[in-house]
């Protein structure tokens, strides 16, 4: 299951600690990211609670027949809290996290990874389209 996957996923009935879990690592995640994204290194504190939760649920590789996955240990909380953290800190340890930019648009609070370093939207369909509609309406409209 991919990390956005776990994210989008709806816990089951009554299980209100894996969204809990989830939003704990979000938070985190958005604080690292942003002081690692400006060149600066992230909290101490916040780098030791990643660390912890990762350590709640470890992985370790299971063989089946001739196919090898990862498995991990802990409550489908731990579970997805910890796939989560282990992605962020893959990120965080990663040359490119100073290369993340905020979205261009005003409204728009989106954090994206470049494919080109002069894109400035996080999706050139929408907030890159608003940008250039209402560009188009500053020249065309008539005073």
């Amino acid at each position: 299951m991919e990390v956005l996957d776990l994210i989008n996923s709806r816990p089951a009935d009554g299980d209100d600690e894996v969204p809990a879990a989830v939003r704990e690592v979000r938070t985190l995640a958005a604080r690292a990211v942003e002081a690692a994204r400006h060149g600066g290194t992230p909290a101490p504190a916040d780098v030791d609670r990643l660390n912890a939760i990762m350590r709640a649920a470890p992985a370790y590789p299971v063989l089946d027949g001739r196919t090898l996955t990862r498995a991990r240990d802990g409550s489908p909380a731990q579970q997805a809290a910890a796939r989560l953290a282990e992605a962020t800190a893959e990120l965080l340890a990663s040359p490119s996290v100073t290369a993340i930019k905020q979205c261009a648009a005003p409204d728009c609070i989106q954090l994206f990874l470049p494919a080109n370093p002069r894109r400035q939207w996080c999706s050139a369909a929408r907030c890159g389209n608003r940008a250039r509609v209402a560009r188009y309406y500053q020249r065309h409209r008539t005073v």
